[in-house]
């Protein structure tokens, strides 16, 4: 027996070719379909969220699950790289998981990801995937977030899933980060879609976007920020209800043809919203949605998580997992993630995380036993003050 599992580990390590993983599902609706998913932003931890849901995926429902994610020189994942190698492997991909932000990549990655759209694969996209490109040059510079010109007007994002970072055309943040949670729920005319059997009440700790659907949508769940930031009943007074996700039978591919596929956008999904079952169950169902596969969502499919999951708070610039390579993460019981935050050391950045860490007194306690100078009972957290703009 404990050969045979050696023997599993290694073709899951084997398979991850060091710069992305492949999860081989053996047996279940999944079986001989394939779904890429693709992790690269700089801040809501789509390296912890994408494979986490792959495992689950390819192990309860036997998918074979690919995961991309943006490479350092090093070869360690790196939120936000300008390399995401593997691409190819949309090739024949049945199904994307998109989790990006700003991303700027060789022409020939970005490729992949045309032709894919092209030929009218599938897609579900979580939170700032869909503002997913930022400053890219050249021949794809039309896929920028706030790309103008009328032929890929808003870019990938809004082209695809219907949006972009723009307060009066798309979305913008409609809460506060690190302080203010949110309740998810079905939009009334939405509770007997097929992504939505089975889920309940979800609590999201990404804070809420507020997000302004196509015309073309199918408004499928709505969000009230709270006052806490953990679960509660007590809504935000000034916060009122608005959209956080649907679902659309088409988009605009990137030669301005309009292709007929299914894809889902939800503007939540860092890898700590993960942490409520609820969640991982609308994604899950999403994905079996979008992917035409509907008939196999059941309102207790299984979403345990697989192995170990130890999501870190989300932040640009600090709290995600250093010198982790895709292959640490192949075996069925590896964690998601674990090893040394970045910035954690570092007493300057400390001082940033002090709304961070409030909400989070577990994690806290940790940094404290490891660097009590920095975060223990005497230490003397403070926020950096912003520096005023001096006046013209």
């Amino acid at each position: 027996m404990k050969f045979l599992v050696l023997i599993t580990t290694f073709l899951l390590a084997a398979s991850a070719f060091g710069q992305h993983l492949v999860y081989e599902g053996e047996s279940g609706i999944g079986k001989g379909k394939h779904i890429v998913f693709i992790a690269n932003d700089h801040e809501y931890r789509s390296e912890q969220t994408n494979p986490a849901l792959a495992k689950i995926l390819a192990k309860h429902h036997g998918f074979k699950c690919t995961v991309l994610f943006g490479i350092d020189k090093y070869g360690n994942i790196s939120n936000g790289a300008k390399n995401l190698p593997g691409m190819e492997a949309l090739k024949d991909a049945d199904m994307l998981f998109f989790f990006t932000r700003f991303m700027n990549l060789p022409d020939d990655q970005v490729q992949h990801l045309v032709d894919y759209f092209e030929r009218g694969g599938p897609a579900v996209a979580v939170r700032t995937s869909t503002h997913c490109f930022n400053g890219q040059q050249g021949k794809w510079a039309k896929f920028n977030f706030n790309y103008k010109g009328e032929d890929y007007h808003g870019g990938l994002g809004k082209q695809i899933f219907g949006n972009t970072w723009d307060k009066k055309e798309g979305q913008s943040h409609y809460g506060s980060n690190h302080s203010m949670g949110c309740t998810i729920t079905a939009v009334t005319s939405a509770k007997q879609h097929p992504i939505m059997s089975g889920v309940s009440e979800i609590h999201a700790y990404s804070g809420a976007y507020k997000s302004q659907p196509p015309a073309d949508a199918t408004p499928l769940v709505e969000v009230q920020v709270l006052e806490t930031f953990g679960p509660s009943d007590k809504a935000h007074p000034d916060r009122p209800i608005v959209n956080a996700g649907w679902t659309r039978d088409s988009y605009t591919a990137p030669s301005g043809t309009k292709k007929t596929a299914r894809t889902a956008y939800f503007s939540f999904g860092a890898s700590e919203d993960l942490i409520d079952k609820d969640c991982r169950r609308l994604l899950v169902n999403s994905i079996l949605w979008a992917g035409g596969w509907e008939s196999a969502i059941k309102p207790d499919l299984n979403v345990d998580i697989v192995g170990g999951f130890n999501p870190s708070p989300y932040m640009t610039g600090g709290f995600y997992y250093q010198n982790v390579k895709p292959a640490d993460l192949a075996a069925w019981d590896s964690e998601v993630m674990t090893g040394v935050l970045a910035g954690t050391d570092d007493p300057k950045k400390a001082g940033r995380s002090v709304r961070i860490l409030k909400n989070r007194p577990e994690l806290k306690a940790k940094l404290a036993e490891k660097y009590p100078e920095l975060y223990g009972p005497n230490a003397k957290l403070t926020t950096p003050e912003k520096k005023k703009k001096k006046k013209k």
